[in-house]
C-alpha cells in the first residue's frame, strides 16, 4: 500500500508542473500590426499593449508591424505561427475583408482562416466637398452630382482603399456619377480637396481634416454613421438621404482559426476590460476612433458584411489592384 501512495505521489509530482505550464499565457504574445509603425492601427496596438498585459495577469505582449501587399504579408504570418493563442492579429476592413478580395496572392480566406475574439474600434467616416462645390448638406450635395453628370472627381487614398470603395457604393446607392482620382495615401487626398484638384473626398476623419473644416477650406456634408455621429452632431446622416447606406471603419483582433475556445475566450474578457479603460478610450478617442468591444461572432458579421458587398463593387466596377 505505501509504494502505492508512493507512486501515485510521484505521478502528481510530476503531471503538476505539466500542468502549471500549459496554463495561458506563459510566453510572449506576439501581436501582429499589418502596417508601418506610427499609423493609426499601429497606435491603437501601443495604446492597447499595457492594458491587454495587465487584463492577461502580467503578460508580455510584443507588437510587431508586417506591412505590404494590403497587409496579406501580417496577415500571412500570422497563419503561419501554430493556432495557441500567441500569435494575433489587429486586423481592420483591409487586411480582413478587402484584400483577399483584390490580392490573388493573398493567401487566405478571411472568414475560415481567423478565429475572431473581439472588435477594438470603429470610426464613422466623413463625407467632404471642396469649398467650391455648392453644398452645405446631403441634399444639397446630391443635387449637384446629378447636375454634373460625372464630370466631378472625388479622391480616395488608393484603389481599393475603403474610401475607394465607399465612394463606388455611394455612387451606386444614390444614382449618381463622379470621376476617382487615386492618390499614395490619406494626406495627399486632403491636399488634393483642398486645391481643387478633386471636389469630393469620403474618408476618415484625422486631426488635419478637421482643422480645415473648422476654417471653411473644405465643407462636411454628410457622415456614414447609422444615427447622428456624437463627433458631428449637427451634420447629415448620409443613410437618410440615401437608404440603406452606412460605412464604419472598423478595427479587431483575431486569432488563427483553429486556437482553443478557452484561450479565445481569454482573450475576449481581456479586451473587453482593457478597452473599457477610461485610458484606453481618451487615447482611442484621440485618434478619431470610438473604443468598442464585442462578441466575436459580431467581428463575423463585419467580416461577411464587407466581403459580400465589396465583392460586388469590385465585380461590377471591374477595380484592379494598382
Amino acid at each position: 500500500m505505501p509504494s502505492i501512495i508512493r507512486t501515485c505521489g510521484l505521478v502528481v509530482a510530476f503531471a503538476l508542473p505539466i500542468a502549471t505550464s500549459a496554463a495561458y499565457p506563459d510566453k510572449p504574445i506576439h501581436l501582429v500590426v499589418p502596417y508601418a509603425a506610427g499609423g493609426p492601427t499601429d497606435a491603437m496596438a501601443r495604446i492597447l499593449q499595457g492594458p491587454l498585459q495587465q487584463a492577461l495577469g502580467g503578460a508580455t505582449i510584443v507588437v510587431e508591424n508586417v506591412p505590404g501587399v494590403g497587409g496579406a504579408l501580417g496577415a500571412q504570418q500570422v497563419l503561419r505561427a501554430p493556432a495557441d493563442g500567441y500569435t494575433l492579429f489587429l486586423g481592420n476592413n483591409g487586411p480582413s475583408a478587402v484584400t483577399p478580395l483584390l490580392q490573388k496572392n493573398a493567401g487566405f480566406d478571411p472568414v475560415k482562416d481567423f478565429a475572431p475574439i473581439s472588435m477594438v474600434a470603429r470610426s464613422t467616416m466623413v463625407l467632404a466637398v471642396s469649398s467650391a462645390v455648392p453644398a452645405t448638406n446631403m441634399s444639397t450635395f446630391l443635387d449637384w452630382a446629378r447636375k454634373t453628370q460625372g464630370k466631378a472627381n472625388y479622391a480616395s487614398a488608393g484603389v481599393g482603399s475603403l474610401g475607394h470603395l465607399g465612394t463606388e457604393l455611394l455612387i451606386k446607392q444614390a444614382g449618381i456619377k463622379m470621376t476617382h482620382v487615386p492618390y499614395k495615401g490619406q494626406a495627399p487626398t486632403l491636399n488634393a480637396l483642398m486645391g481643387g484638384e478633386v471636389q469630393v473626398l469620403l474618408t476618415t476623419p484625422t486631426e488635419a481634416m478637421r482643422g480645415q473644416i473648422a476654417t471653411g477650406r473644405i465643407k462636411l456634408v454628410g457622415v456614414t454613421s447609422d444615427t447622428t455621429s456624437p463627433h458631428d452632431p449637427k451634420t447629415d446622416v448620409v443613410g437618410k438621404y440615401v437608404p440603406g447606406y452606412s460605412l464604419y471603419s472598423w478595427f479587431a483582433l483575431l486569432a488563427k482559426a483553429g486556437t482553443p475556445p478557452a484561450v479565445v475566450e481569454q482573450l475576449h474578457a481581456a479586451v473587453v476590460k482593457a478597452v473599457a479603460s477610461e485610458d484606453v478610450r481618451k487615447r482611442f478617442d484621440a485618434l478619431g476612433v470610438d473604443a468598442e468591444s464585442s462578441a466575436p461572432a459580431q467581428v463575423m458579421d463585419y467580416v461577411k458584411q464587407d466581403v459580400a458587398r465589396w465583392s460586388v463593387i469590385i465585380r461590377e466596377q471591374n477595380i484592379e489592384p494598382e
